[in-house]
């Protein structure tokens, strides 16, 4: 992932257009996306691409402009275009990040942290907020899966499982909701995240 950081940062300072494959929540495969990448910015969710999206062509109109998440990212090329950018403070978090993020194994994670903190610090309730995320993100939990999540709720308050819960729910939300549009197939996945997480004691 630090190298699609990388590349990220590339883009953006070059206006560039890039061709991101993006894992969409419920979808076992990435869809493919043209973007003009914008900046890389900090959400609740972790490290996002602000782009505007060329192709396919929004759904609803407008301009375009939506998030994907890093961690969502599983690859990113030039597309072969440019485009006039607005650069101000384009990759400035993003080089913060890299520069100070740890390394392990020869490799950067920049990509879990929660108020600046790496993801190895926070502890049981964030492992589990993680596992929560990963396995919903096909909209499939394995049994394996949800084994492990609940071995892993058993470690965490009741307050900090509600907190993980509605961070999960909160940000399926902001996702499906990047085209201002919810479709079918959305809908379906979102009353699968809420039984899932119901299954596990409690629903947003």
């Amino acid at each position: 992932m630090e190298n699609v950081v990388r590349e990220l940062m590339n883009l953006v300072e070059k206006g560039r257009l890039a061709r991101v494959g993006y894992r969409r929540p419920g979808e076992a495969a990435a869809t493919e996306f043209v973007v003009e990448p914008r900046r890389l910015h900090r959400t609740a969710a972790g490290l996002a691409l602000q782009a505007r999206q060329v192709s396919p062509a929004p759904e609803t109109g407008g301009d375009g402009l939506r998030d994907f998440r890093v961690d969502r990212i599983a690859s990113v090329a030039e597309a072969g275009q440019t485009f006039a950018a607005d650069r101000g403070g384009a990759s400035t978090i993003a080089a913060e990040q890299l520069a100070a993020a740890p390394a392990a194994e020869g490799k950067l994670d920049v990509f879990h942290d929660w108020a600046e903190r790496p993801i190895e610090s926070m502890g049981p309730a964030e492992d589990y907020f993680r596992q929560l995320e990963s396995a919903m993100l096909d909209g499939k939990v394995t049994p394996e899966e949800f084994a492990l999540a609940e071995s892993l709720r058993d470690r965490v308050e009741s307050h900090e499982r509600k907190a993980a819960h509605a961070r999960v729910f909160a940000n399926v939300l902001h996702e499906v909701l990047q085209d201002s549009r919810i479709s079918h197939r959305e809908e379906l996945y979102l009353q699968n995240v809420r039984a899932f997480l119901d299954r596990l004691g409690w629903a947003p």
